[in-house]
């Protein structure tokens, strides 16, 4: 039996993803693993850390090795990267803190 189309009933392809006769969606388009895919993604990750685990749950959830891989790296990469922000940005509050409580000080001692 040749599969038929949802909606219109027309007999469309094993491999279509949409169908030919009306445009019904037929089933989802496996996401892209090119390598200008897989830098994007890891750049993004790195620049945009909440978007990162977005993009990766999305592609640890296609079928094939090489999407688990770049859902893996870009969890990994977001999680480094927001760790990394954090770190950095509790540094500088400390020091903008330190300077603040020096500052008053020598003021405090001219007073």
């Amino acid at each position: 039996m040749e599969p038929t189309c949802p909606k219109c009933h027309s007999v469309v392809d094993p491999t279509d993803f949409f169908c030919s006769t009306c445009g019904k969606k037929l089933k989802a388009k496996p996401l892209s693993t090119s390598l200008l895919t897989e830098i994007l993604y890891y750049f993004g990750s790195v620049l945009l850390p909440p978007l990162g685990i977005w993009w990766g749950i999305k592609y640890l959830f296609q079928p094939g090795a090489a999407s688990k891989r770049i859902g893996i790296i870009s969890i990994v990469l977001t999680i480094v990267s927001f760790t990394l922000t954090s770190v950095l940005a509790v540094d500088f509050v400390n020091t903008m803190y330190a300077t603040y409580k020096t500052q008053l000080n020598t003021v405090q001692e001219l007073y």
